[in-house]
């Protein structure tokens, strides 16, 4: 009985499955921008926070709680999305998707109050996370093995790609034609991927593989990953690593147009350094990890995060502000992707048979901890380029600590029970 229900999952021999078909370019942009969709409706946005503050009267914090309450959205639903999808199916928890993501946004170009963007910003944070779990749960239905881990990272790079672009493109549509054009376009792309997906994205999960919704187990499942001390502490360390990171991006339109004296549009001055970064440092720790394994790379990355932020302090404190400032953003962006990796897989070690909901409680940590520097920490600190920068210390250090934390607890497991709340 057992073996008959693994059928359906090979490891992509050929004629398996309508979307195996697919050229590896073909299947690599249709997974690659489903998992764009919380990009899209985030960083487009960035540059348009100034137009939106100006069009709709009212204040920079007001209008960044838009962006806070998306990521709030966000963290919620990242519980549920792997969830309804085992559930219903692929298909068409998408399009229901797609279709929400493209009302939302026809929607807001009739917004003229800032409460209704608050309103429809929370329904699309809700929608857009379904996007980059189906991505990984289409390539995880149809592939296995290194055949999966190419086209993940093959993935990957088309979102880091749209991450570098599309910040660029919403700064270009407001500034032509103001913030209402990002929605607008926001619109049409979601009409274009409703018509893409509905018809060369196949359903890759059978009836007789889905699971249906039990309350009471989910709800006994994350309480023991929650619970878990191990998790949380690796889990907050990688997550407050990421936030810091996403203070410069929630901040740019400010730190922009108040403190280096760009356009609000030139938002790319601080996306396209920080994504260089990012895929730099994706790139080259697997060659750190085979040559100094992962505690030791570990270790040099935290390395890397104490002197990249005594540099930050260094330049907010001695250096007029300029674009030199976002040289350390660069570089913070490099031991961050170095840390990610690391982090993530040994918060999930514990769980290896529930390494999914595992998943999906990380995922709502990291944006429940975006939200909070999006909504709180970025207008609190975006005045001063050297609140910015002790504000990423603070973060890291408490990262640091965590992590400290941990490998107390590894090494003393008596001890460290015996002092946990």
């Amino acid at each position: 009985m057992k073996q008959a229900k693994v059928e359906p999952r090979p490891a992509t021999p050929s004629g398996a499955h309508p979307l195996a078909h697919l050229t590896s370019l073909k299947a690599m942009l249709l997974l690659g921008s489903l998992g764009m969709l919380n990009t899209l409706w985030s960083d487009m946005l960035f540059p348009a926070i100034t137009s939106i503050q100006q069009d709709l009267g009212t204040s920079a914090t007001s209008v960044q709680q838009t962006v806070s309450l998306y990521f709030v959205a966000t963290a919620f639903m990242c519980l549920w999305h792997g969830v309804l999808s085992d559930a219903w199916g692929r298909r068409k928890p998408l399009l229901i998707g797609l279709v929400v993501l493209v009302l939302t946004s026809l929607l807001s170009l009739l917004a003229d109050r800032i409460e209704h963007l608050w309103i429809l910003r929370t329904v699309q944070g809700l929608v857009v996370g379904l996007g980059h779990v189906l991505c990984r749960a289409v390539i995880r239905d149809l592939h296995s093995g290194e055949a999966a881990q190419r086209m993940i990272a093959h993935t990957t790079l088309v979102q880091s790609v749209g991450a570098i672009m599309l910040p660029m493109l919403g700064g270009w549509l407001t500034w032509m034609w103001g913030w209402r054009a990002v929605f607008a376009f926001l619109a049409a792309v979601g009409i274009v991927m409703l018509l893409v997906y509905a018809r060369n994205l196949p359903e890759s999960l059978p009836p007789e593989r889905r699971q249906a919704i039990r309350l009471d187990s989910l709800w006994r499942n994350y309480r023991l990953v929650l619970g878990s001390p191990w998790f949380l502490r690796l889990t907050v360390a990688h997550s407050c690593n990421w936030a810091a990171l996403f203070l410069y991006v929630a901040a740019a339109p400010h730190l922009l147009t108040h403190l280096l004296g760009r356009s609000p549009t030139d938002v790319y001055l601080v996306f396209t350094p920080m994504m260089v970064g990012l895929i730099a440092g994706f790139l080259y720790v697997p060659r750190l990890v085979r040559r100094w394994g992962t505690q030791r790379t570990l270790y040099l990355a935290y390395a890397g995060f104490f002197f990249v932020n005594l540099l930050n302090i260094a330049l907010a404190a001695w250096v007029p502000p300029g674009l030199i400032h976002l040289l350390p953003v660069a570089a913070f962006a490099f031991v961050v992707a170095l840390a990610m990796p690391l982090l993530v897989g040994y918060a999930l070690h514990p769980f290896p048979e529930n390494a999914g909901l595992a998943a999906s409680c990380q995922m709502f940590l990291q944006y429940g901890l975006m939200a909070v520097a999006a909504g709180l920490l970025a207008p609190l600190l975006w005045d001063s380029l050297w609140h910015l920068a002790l504000g990423c210390s603070v973060l890291t250090c408490i990262s640091m600590t965590l992590l400290l934390w941990q490998r107390y607890a590894t090494l003393h497991p008596q001890k460290a029970a015996a002092i946990q709340p």
